[in-house]
């Protein structure tokens, strides 16, 4: 066995004799080191090549067992601010990361597994700036980063929801939405855009898109320097000679190599799935697939039978809490975790956190799952053909292989697509408020002063400029929203009749008259499309007041669904149309239509010389489902609503997040309140509250 190792290592040094076959090197190497125990008289030769190759991570930890230039060039890609994790970086990341303490901004493109969000902890580390922004792309995103940067220890201030008070030196670290509700922009030193494609084409809804944008040029206005981090593309869409592109930087640096194996040809994908999972893989496993109602069913038909004692328990706990029958609980039984968009935010945080303990080994997601969070999985099986309808694109399917493998963890990673394979393709992202191109949304190009504006831009927002129904300002004020469909809200409201008007005109509690007015008026007016995703204003009503009577109670909300079950459906189903109108529609379309038409409201009003509303207490009332507020912002710590439910009535409360999370904390440490809670009540709560405070000692989950 020494001897195959020794012959294999001679191959890859002698591949290094010449430049052009580095890459091929270091993929030999990498394989090598998937099978190499570590044993015999070859560790030195290994650590040599390992420093050749760039890859210094993958070197010996023991600097006694290395020459003395080896140990320098590790000390070299050690970054002091890093040294107590004992992280070491590649090559590139030692790079990037110069580039970056030197001063200059850097917009980089690389793989999954490069390392990019290191990066950003070492530069947090470092001290050299005192306030930072970080911009990602899901609340998911923001409570992995809290917590991350709560186990750096960092010194700073994290602030991660906007009623947050910042000291003198912070970390905001927040979705472009709560960036744009913060007043006034705050100080900043450094800013990161973290998944930054998505300031283009990669991101399909366009509220979300231009809302990126908009905070990408406040960030930019200041001056600041920034580091902006995305997967692996071609190039950028801008004018060559520009600043951006002299920042952008693609990486085909890889520190795995993973195998795609086409299995597109098979017509039993299930059965073939299951073999393979059964059978062939080895370590843990993710399985896209293109719906949640896919997921569901698809991990459902995945189950075994066989979990680990707490994942039944939690499995239980699912069913108690959500409904017996959602396929969810009934595949966590059977050892498959579900990962999708509709899924309260705590149950993700649950199933990534046990698929990362490895107490699962399958988790069934949704394409979600590649810009909510980050996890290692060895194997990534691609089981449906298309996504939303249309088949896998290079650039997607690149993006979902970058999930198998990960440095220091899975050296090869291997893919097996029952998709076609996509032709590589050269692709690009676009900065559509830089370029003024016409991926370019009319919300985000009104967003420009009139002097930024090409002649191109002017033209198409000539009705909007020219229209005299409803402010710029205004238009402004609803970022992200399309500014025809404001004006013709304004036109609605400047027509309607005194009564039609007067019940638009209110504050505090609505009548039902008025929240009906509202609502459809909201509806028929501010949202067209798909963004409609099959309701009306009639069926939205309903919903609400059975939300209302429920206060977060899911079971409650399934059983008033069932009696209006389409065709076809499950029970499982219902559950999930219920969790997606509280995540979409509670969350985040009733809320953005309801204030837009209410600063649109106040504009007509006074003209109008009729009273201004205010919907805030009504919004915040939805936000939360209808419950005491910090139980709904809770959720987004990883905390389920059932359990601050029962946290509030065990003396849970605060005037400020910070108020509630302190208490929380504190909670966590009392045994009177664990001793009221369930052995899953308190997995949660363990968790929540160790993301939150270093010291947080771990919690004993009593039987």
């Amino acid at each position: 066995m020494a001897t195959d190792d020794f012959a294999a290592l001679r191959d890859i040094s002698n591949l290094l004799l010449t430049d052009e076959n580095e890459q091929e090197a270091r993929n030999r190497f990498i394989r090598f080191l998937d099978q190499y125990s570590g044993a015999g008289s070859l560790g030195p030769i290994v650590d040599s090549l390992a420093a050749r190759l760039g890859l210094f991570p993958y070197m010996s930890p023991n600097l006694d067992e290395i020459s003395d230039a080896e140990a320098l060039t590790v000390a070299y890609h050690s970054p002091r601010s890093l040294s107590d994790q004992g992280f070491t970086f590649h090559a590139e990341q030692q790079k990037i990361y110069e580039r970056l303490m030197d001063g200059e901004s850097v917009i980089l493109s690389a793989p999954t597994s490069f390392g990019k969000s290191a990066i950003v902890d070492a530069l947090v580390l470092s001290g050299k700036w005192e306030n930072f922004v970080i911009i990602v792309p899901t609340i998911s995103l923001i409570d992995e980063t809290r917590r991350r940067l709560v186990t750096l220890d960092t010194g700073y201030t994290i602030v991660s929801h906007p009623s947050q008070q910042p000291t003198l030196k912070n970390i905001y670290v927040l979705t472009q939405e709560r960036f744009l509700e913060l007043s006034p922009v705050p100080e900043v030193d450094f800013f990161i855009i973290d998944e930054f494609y998505k300031l283009g084409d990669g991101e399909t809804d366009e509220k979300r898109r231009s809302n990126l944008n908009i905070a990408w040029r406040i960030l930019r206005k200041t001056g600041a320097q920034y580091y902006l981090l995305g997967p692996k593309f071609d190039a950028l869409q801008v004018d060559a000679d520009s600043e951006l592109s002299k920042s952008f930087i693609t990486s085909d640096f890889n520190p795995v190599v993973v195998d795609v194996e086409d299995r597109s040809h098979i017509e039993d994908r299930l059965a073939d799935m299951k073999l393979f999972l059964d059978e062939e893989a080895d370590g843990p496993s993710l399985i896209f697939v293109s719906s949640p109602r896919r997921a569901n069913e698809v991990a459902f038909e995945l189950a075994t039978g066989a979990a680990d004692p707490l994942v039944i328990d939690i499995a239980d706990w699912i069913a108690e809490n959500y409904d017996p029958e959602w396929y969810v609980a009934k595949a966590l039984r059977g050892g498959v975790g579900t990962h999708t968009g509709p899924m309260p935010r705590s149950l993700q945080r649950a199933m990534v956190r046990l698929f990362a303990m490895e107490t699962i080994d399958r988790l069934v997601c949704t394409t979600t799952l590649i810009e909510g969070v980050n996890t290692v999985a060895r194997n990534v099986v691609i089981y449906d053909k298309k996504i939303d309808r249309k088949p896998i694109d290079f650039f997607t399917f690149s993006n979902i292989r970058g999930r198998a493998g990960r440095m220091l963890k899975h050296f090869v990673g291997r893919v097996v697509s029952y998709a076609d394979q996509p032709q590589p393709e050269i692709s690009t992202v676009d900065l559509p408020i830089e370029s003024q191109s016409p991926a370019a949304s009319l919300a985000t190009l009104i967003q420009l002063d009139e002097s930024e504006l090409t002649e191109e831009s002017v033209e198409r927002l000539r009705e909007i400029l020219e229209q005299d129904d409803l402010s710029i300002d205004t238009i402004r004020s609803n970022r992200g929203l399309d500014p025809l469909l404001q004006i013709g809200a304004a036109r609605h409201m400047r027509e309607a009749g005194a009564g039609e008007f007067r019940d638009l005109s209110w504050t505090g509690v609505p009548t039902r008259e008025q929240l009906t007015a509202v609502v459809s008026l909201g509806y028929d007016e501010l949202i067209s499309g798909r963004d409609r995703s099959g309701e009306n204003a009639r069926s939205i009503l309903a919903k609400l007041g059975a939300a209302r009577t429920a206060r977060g109670d899911v079971r409650s909300l399934v059983e008033a669904a069932m009696p209006y079950m389409r065709p076809g459906q499950t029970r499982s189903n219902v559950v999930d149309d219920v969790l997606s109108f509280q995540r979409n529609w509670m969350g985040f379309k009733i809320p953005s239509i309801l204030r837009a038409a209410s600063s649109i409201q106040c504009e007509v009003a006074q003209e109008r010389g009729e009273r201004a509303s205010n919907y805030e207490y009504l919004i915040r009332e939805i936000e939360s489902l209808y419950l005491p507020a910090f139980i709904a912002e809770l959720e987004d710590y990883g905390l389920p609503v059932p359990v601050g439910a029962k946290l509030a009535k065990l003396g849970l409360r605060g005037e400020s997040i910070e108020d509630v999370v302190s208490a929380l904390v504190r909670m966590a440490r009392d045994q009177w309140v664990l001793s009221a809670l369930t052995r899953v009540d308190r997995w949660f709560l363990a968790d929540v509250a160790s993301g939150l405070t270093k010291e947080m000692p771990t919690i004993a989950p009593a039987e």
